[in-house]
């Protein structure tokens, strides 16, 4: 009943985007059924049961939801409940009144869980802010989403396969990837220190890592340095990368390690790249495009899979396909 609203609070949906109305039509059928069977109970039986799929499910209790989120969502909350002259449930009361207490952050930082399907979920220690400690990787930008997604629908060539994934920010790809793809070895990279140390955690959190099977690696990549070098022993089948279209000083960079990784291997498949790009800034897209070209590197667009994420898709991704062209 709850499915689709668990999913999109778990995953931090701005408190106002919420399916408020599905709330307040729950609301509404329980206060008259209370009021045909005389049962003042229904109202209180149907706000444990959104506080049970939301601020007390089970992934938010282990992954807690920042304090200044759960605040504004029981806010919401209890004026929904007080509109229809209903008495608001003890537990709620108590929830708010104790976060009322505390001096909350305003800084958006904590954990958001992202439900697959109902055996598999992700849960990441992010940070919402555009920008924080000097980095964007800090939190899960809209084209991983759109990547991620790709992943689940096209698992099949995936599985057994060398993944890299450049830019691994947060995680939400290549978690995705080795959840339910089944790779042959996966390595995510990215580089700012705090990016770094917040992957980690992020991988041992869904208890990764140690003693991971399929293995499973973080390591930090420096695109400026990585592709100059002569010879580097990272390679792989397939590159996964989103959201890394973003700076056009770095684009150069960006596109020579694509390059190194996809150089064809004797006696090899051809690697690829799926690389999902949000429509932001034309130019910067346009100057990607072009960089593939001087590179001799190909590519096509791939059809966007079925959505499975509770996230917000305000501007238009497209997923590309990347290879060397063959001599």
């Amino acid at each position: 009943m709850f499915d689709q609203f668990t999913k999109s609070f778990l995953a931090r949906i701005p408190v106002s985007k919420l399916d408020w109305k599905f709330i307040e039509e729950t609301l509404n059928q329980s206060s008259e059924l209370g009021r045909v069977n005389g049962n003042e109970d229904e109202m209180f039986l149907c706000q444990e049961s959104i506080l049970n799929a939301t601020v007390h499910h089970p992934l938010n209790l282990k992954y807690p939801l920042p304090d200044v989120y759960i605040h504004t969502f029981l806010k919401c909350l209890i004026n929904m409940v007080e509109r229809f002259h209903c008495e608001i449930h003890s537990n709620i009361l108590e929830k708010y009144t104790n976060l009322i207490c505390k001096n909350l952050s305003t800084v958006e930082a904590g954990h958001r869980s992202f439900m697959i399907d109902e055996s598999t979920s992700i849960s990441l220690r992010e940070n919402i802010s555009i920008i924080s400690d000097g980095t964007t990787g800090l939190c899960t930008w809209q084209a991983a989403f759109h990547l991620a997604e790709w992943c689940i629908a096209n698992r099949q060539r995936i599985t057994g396969m060398t993944v890299v994934e450049l830019g691994s920010g947060a995680g939400l790809v290549g978690l995705t990837c080795y959840k339910t793809c089944k790779p042959g070895y996966i390595t995510m990279t990215d580089f700012h220190p705090k990016v770094m140390e917040t992957l980690r955690y992020n991988l041992e959190n869904n208890q990764l890592i140690e003693n991971s099977s399929p293995p499973i690696d973080i390591q930090p990549l420096d695109w400026m340095e990585f592709h100059t070098k002569s010879e580097s022993s990272l390679q792989a089948d397939l590159v996964l990368a989103s959201d890394v279209v973003f700076d056009v000083e770095l684009i150069p960079a960006l596109v020579g390690t694509l390059s190194k990784l996809l150089h064809p291997r004797d006696n090899q498949l051809l690697p690829s790249a799926i690389v999902a790009c949000t429509e932001r800034n034309q130019e910067t897209l346009n100057r990607f495009l072009y960089e593939l070209a001087q590179q001799n590197l190909t590519y096509g667009h791939l059809e966007h899979a079925p959505s499975i994420f509770a996230c917000e898709r305000n501007y238009p991704v497209r997923i590309y396909e990347i290879q060397s062209i063959k001599c």
